[in-house]
């Protein structure tokens, strides 16, 4: 737990490409179980705040704290070692918008390679915990396919039954629906709100507003590399109150 008591808590995060400031002091603190999602046009540091967290990209200042694992930036303070990093991401799972799996492994090797390598299970016991992985998120059939035979939305969710297997303490979705044709997108939603259920903490990037208004416990809005608005679903999507806010959802309801 970090000092506030929270699982996760990211404060003061600053990241720039270049001259090109992203986040100028992002925050954000979450407790065990619950689900945040972030939410914000492009451009405005939700994706990238997202890859600070698990230090997938470095910030420049701040400091991260997610369970035991420490961390501060800034000048003149180290950088975190390739231990601490490693460490850090056996506690974090993360799902790509590409799904990023190995193509020249079946859906079952995909699941069992970390938890062999890293986490260092017998095979037999990361087979047996990845077939129960794969009948969660409805694969159970596919343990033998390849990922070049599978749909998007397959593809997706043994992205998610590969980060679940290492047995995180906080999952990270970066915009998992949105490479996904629309009649997949149902799919990858349906599990990550079983995973919500089920008391997983997570922390998503998304633009389905309908989505992030069911599952989230709270529900953040970056704006200008900031972490501009914060609060529970109804008064950050169903009744927003500032004028920039309802201009960024307007959007989407117009697009239905």
């Amino acid at each position: 737990m970090s000092a506030n008591g929270a699982t996760l808590s990211a404060d003061n995060i600053h990241k720039a490409f270049g001259a090109h400031q992203v986040l100028k002091g992002a925050a954000l603190s979450v407790s065990r179980g619950e689900v945040v999602t972030l939410i914000g046009a492009s451009g405005s540091g939700k994706s990238t705040f997202l890859r600070c967290l698990n230090l997938l990209e470095m910030p420049q200042q701040g400091q991260l704290a997610i369970g035991v694992h420490r961390f501060d930036f800034g000048k003149g303070i180290r950088a975190p070692t390739d231990t601490q990093l490693a460490q850090l991401r056996r506690s974090v799972g993360m799902v790509f918008q590409h799904f990023n799996l190995f193509p020249h492994m079946s859906v079952l090797g995909n699941l069992t390679e970390g938890p062999v390598q890293v986490k260092g299970m017998t095979r037999a016991e990361a087979c047996a915990l990845g077939h129960d992985l794969l009948a969660k998120v409805g694969l159970a059939d596919k343990a033998d396919s390849y990922p070049s035979r599978l749909s998007g939305g397959q593809k997706q969710r043994v992205a998610i039954a590969r980060a679940l297997a290492m047995k995180p303490d906080v999952m990270l979705f970066d915009e998992p629906p949105s490479a996904l044709d629309p009649e997949l997108v149902g799919e990858v939603l349906a599990v990550i709100r079983t995973l919500a259920a089920e008391g997983m903490t997570m922390v998503l990037v998304t633009h389905e507003m309908a989505f992030a208004a069911d599952v989230s416990t709270r529900v953040g809005f970056m704006n200008g590399g900031v972490m501009a608005e914060f609060g529970t679903p109804d008064e950050i999507i169903r009744r927003p109150r500032s004028e920039r806010l309802k201009s960024f959802l307007s959007r989407f309801h117009e697009a239905r």
